[in-house]
């Protein structure tokens, strides 16, 4: 993976598969990339990454009763399927942040939605966006700090670390011990930056130490005994396919997919193009765009939308049907897998017994998603 070693000690070859894959030759006929990356990850190579692009729906509103909380992330149809894979063969775990998305609008603010995460003094969620929405940001002169409590113990942390040169140092803490400084005074854009520390149950803490401010999009916690695949939730709530394309600034979500360099990366992004209205050209051109920028570093599987509901105010299903056409048909002339149609999976109208809102799935609809999406990444 790009980026940079911190730390006393790196991964160790070889590592511990949880003795579910055994040998088997992990084959997904459509998804050559993954698979290859699922072998090696079986014979103690790296872990095989797979990134979630998607909107509100991809990062979970709605999976719980208040919308974004309590918890809503466990909920998301991402960490659903990591749990999914774990079950059924393939180890898998979520055990990361990319991004707020825009879920800071939880009443209690964003660890309300991810209480994993918690914003000390000075910390917060900030406007400006990069991979999987807004950034979090520590002033300068901040006391407190931005920490991240994995989903179970861990030995290291790929800390995705914003840089520009108006921007300061940080320091990475577990256990009250600084593991590694990092400087982020540097030509701007997204580095990873992979922090060793003694084995810890607790957090991972991120404190501003000196110069301007700081900015994170999050990171992978990870055991280095360990294999297990990475599912990683970018759901960006609100975003259209050319949010994920925008080029302004090197730390865009665009400018850091090579960074995070997926094996595999979801794409759902239909719903917010729809009852937006955007022109089908338009939808093609910036999917395509996002679909070429992603298969730079492995396979791309474009999953569409569940219907939304256009006797609530949303987009027809005349409309709904050119951006899910649409994306189709780019999927067709890049060569890539078939997509999940998301429409024929809801029942091919809006279906209240699976819906929240007129717009995203309740907790039936996330699991009907991560069946779908885990029938097509698994043997």
């Amino acid at each position: 993976m790009p980026g940079v070693e911190v730390g006393p000690a790196s991964a160790a070859p070889g590592g511990v598969l949880a003795g579910v894959l055994g040998g088997a030759r992990f084959t997904v006929a459509d998804l050559p990339a993954w698979s290859a990356a699922v072998r090696t990850m079986q014979a103690g190579g790296r872990e095989a990454r797979l990134l979630c692009i998607g909107d509100s729906v991809t990062q979970g509103f709605g999976a719980v009763s208040g919308g974004w909380t309590p918890n809503g992330r466990a909920g998301a149809w991402p960490e659903r399927l990591a749990v999914l894979m774990s079950g059924r063969g393939l180890p898998a775990w979520a055990a990361s942040v990319a991004g707020a998305g825009t879920a800071d609008a939880a009443g209690g603010g964003y660890p309300a939605y991810d209480p994993r995460v918690t914003l000390g003094a000075g910390w917060s969620v900030n406007a400006l966006t990069g991979m999987g929405g807004k950034l979090f940001s520590g002033a300068a002169g901040s006391g407190g700090g931005w920490s991240f409590l994995p989903d179970a113990a861990a030995d290291r942390f790929d800390l995705w670390a914003v840089t520009n040169t108006a921007l300061g140092v940080l320091t990475v803490e577990t256990d009250g011990v600084v593991r590694a400084t990092i400087a982020t005074t540097k030509a701007a854009g997204m580095e990873i930056a992979t922090v060793a520390f003694p084995e810890t149950g607790g957090p991972v803490t991120v404190r501003w130490a000196s110069g301007g401010a700081v900015f994170v999009a999050g990171g992978v916690a990870w055991r280095a005994d360990v294999r297990r695949a990475r599912v990683i939730n970018a759901g960006w709530g609100g975003s259209k396919a050319a949010d994920w394309t925008t080029t302004d600034q090197p730390y865009r979500a665009y400018g850091a997919l090579p960074v995070v360099a997926p094996d595999l990366t979801v794409i759902c992004l239909t719903i917010n193009d729809w009852n937006a209205g955007t022109a089908v050209a338009t939808y093609k051109t910036q999917l395509g765009l996002l679909i070429d920028r992603t298969l730079a570093s492995g396979d791309v599987l474009l999953m569409t939308g569940c219907p939304s509901d256009p006797a609530q105010g949303k987009a027809g299903y005349a409309a709904q049907g050119a951006i899910r056409d649409a994306a189709f048909e780019v999927a067709a002339a890049k060569g890539l897998a078939t997509p999940i149609d998301g429409a024929a999976l809801f029942g091919g109208t809006f279906d209240g017994g699976l819906m929240f809102d007129a717009v995203h799935p309740n907790a039936a609809g996330q699991a009907l998603i991560a069946e779908a999406v885990g029938a097509r990444v698994m043997i």
